[in-house]
C-alpha cells in the first residue's frame, strides 16, 4: 500500500511536468524571435551612436519649447532675447542626461524599420550602403515612431530645461574676473 504522500507527489510530477514540458516548449520557440530582436536592436543602436543620428535632441526640445506656455512665461520674465539665450543653454545642457535614452528609443525605431542585413550595410557603409536611399524614404516613419515613442522622455527633459532656464546665471568668480599678469 502506497502512502498518501508518495501519490500525491506522483500526482503532482505529473502535473507540474505536463505544465512545465509545454511552458519549456513555447519559452525555446520565441527565445530565437527574442535573440533575433536583441541583435536587431544592438546593430541598430552602433548605427545610431556611429553616425550620430541622434544628436539633434536639442533641436527637438528646443522646438517643442518654442511652442510652450512655459517659454512664454519665460519670455515674459526675461524678455525674448535673455529667454532664448536661457533655453538654449538650460536644454543644452539638459539633453547630455538624456542622449542615452534617446539613442536606444532611436535604434528600436530603427531595428523596427530594417532587418539584419540593411542594418549591418549601414552601419559597415554608412551613405555608400545601397540601403542608404531606404532609410531616407523610411525617416517619416521613423520619426513617426519616435514621436509616439519619446513624448515622456522630451516632457520629462524639457521639464527640467525650463526649471534650469529659470535659475539666475551663476556670477563669475572673482577670480575670473581678474586679469591675467
Amino acid at each position: 500500500m502506497t502512502s498518501t504522500f508518495t501519490r500525491t507527489s506522483s500526482v503532482r510530477r505529473r502535473l507540474l511536468g505536463g505544465m512545465a514540458l509545454p511552458a519549456v516548449a513555447a519559452a525555446s520557440a520565441w527565445l530565437p524571435g527574442l535573440a533575433h530582436a536583441a541583435k536587431l536592436q544592438d546593430l541598430a543602436l552602433a548605427l545610431v551612436e556611429k553616425y550620430k543620428l541622434g544628436h539633434s535632441l536639442p533641436q527637438v526640445g528646443l522646438q517643442i519649447a518654442a511652442k510652450s506656455p512655459e517659454y512664454q512665461a519665460l519670455i515674459d520674465k526675461m524678455g525674448q532675447q535673455q529667454a532664448g539665450q536661457a533655453m538654449i543653454a538650460a536644454t543644452r545642457s539638459v539633453a547630455a542626461d538624456y542622449q542615452k535614452r534617446w539613442d536606444t528609443q532611436l535604434a528600436a525605431a530603427y531595428a523596427q524599420s530594417f532587418n539584419e542585413v540593411q542594418l549591418q550595410s549601414l552601419l559597415d557603409q554608412g551613405p555608400q550602403s545601397p540601403h542608404a536611399q531606404l532609410m531616407q524614404s523610411k525617416q517619416a516613419d521613423i520619426n513617426r515612431v519616435m514621436q509616439q515613442s519619446s513624448s515622456g522622455l522630451l516632457r520629462e527633459m524639457m521639464s527640467k530645461a525650463y526649471a534650469k532656464a529659470q535659475q539666475p546665471a551663476a556670477a563669475p568668480s572673482p577670480a575670473a574676473k581678474k586679469p591675467k599678469p
